[in-house]
């Protein structure tokens, strides 16, 4: 009977849904976050791609597949760990001279206590919206005082502002804050940002975090219709 009852329990544990709960949908997104980087690096060294294991490298992508997924879930967990891995992705950046994505990093992680805030606890969390034209102006001010804040970190480090850097750093301030207020279009913006890094980082040599990236540019599929899936709910409760 135990175990009758124990397979649906693993068979729901794969499939994701927030009304687990937070521990669960942490557990869900720990043993995703397992996978997901182990596969990376699988594929990496197979297709050639890897030849040296980084503590460093794995740890940052881990963490960021994890804080993924809880965005993905609404849980605000998410920001705590986002900021250990976009402190992990600082140093990394800073050990292969990418100056621009190093600032990036250093600037989410202090910008993510806004994020944190914003979102409220997990119980009365704020709704999935849509943008306006209001919303778009503050987005795009706030993108571009943010812009202008990593450029001078940049500039001050003696890092090289390339254009495929430009557009990470403005779309990821724009995109960050656009998930930050819970704006079902922030993924569209971030799908835009992860072409853009995915090209930028399998060039600078960061093979796994660029193909991490292609991760998230089908995880923004699937966190639009999540999200959009909660607009939706949110909409037929109001």
């Amino acid at each position: 009977m135990s175990t009758i009852s124990i397979v649906p329990g693993i068979r729901d544990f794969a499939l994701p849904r927030r009304e687990h709960g937070p521990v669960v949908n942490i557990l869900q997104g720990t043993v995703l976050g397992v996978v997901l980087t182990a596969l990376s690096y699988l594929i990496g060294i197979q297709a050639g791609w890897i030849d040296s294991f980084s503590t460093l490298e794995a740890f940052a992508v881990f963490t960021s597949y994890v804080c993924t997924f809880l965005c993905v879930m609404e849980r605000r967990s998410n920001y705590p760990i986002g900021a250990i891995s976009t402190a992990a992705y600082c140093l990394l950046f800073w050990q292969f001279d990418l100056m621009a994505s190093m600032a990036i990093n250093a600037f989410l992680s202090v910008y993510l206590l806004y994020g944190w805030f914003r979102w409220k606890a997990d119980t009365d969390t704020r709704p999935v919206t849509r943008m306006s034209l209001p919303s778009w102006a503050a987005s795009i001010t706030v993108a571009i005082v943010g812009y202008l804040a990593v450029v001078l970190i940049s500039n001050t480090l003696g890092g090289a502002l390339a254009t495929t850097d430009s557009v990470i750093l403005a779309g990821t301030i724009l995109a960050q804050f656009m998930l930050d207020n819970k704006k079902l279009e922030n993924w569209v913006v971030w799908a835009v940002v992860n072409v853009f890094a995915i090209y930028t980082y399998f060039n600078a040599g960061l093979t796994l975090a660029a193909f991490q990236y292609i991760f998230f540019l089908a995880n923004t599929v699937y966190g639009f219709v999540m999200w959009n899936n909660s607009y939706k709910k949110v909409q037929e409760d109001g």
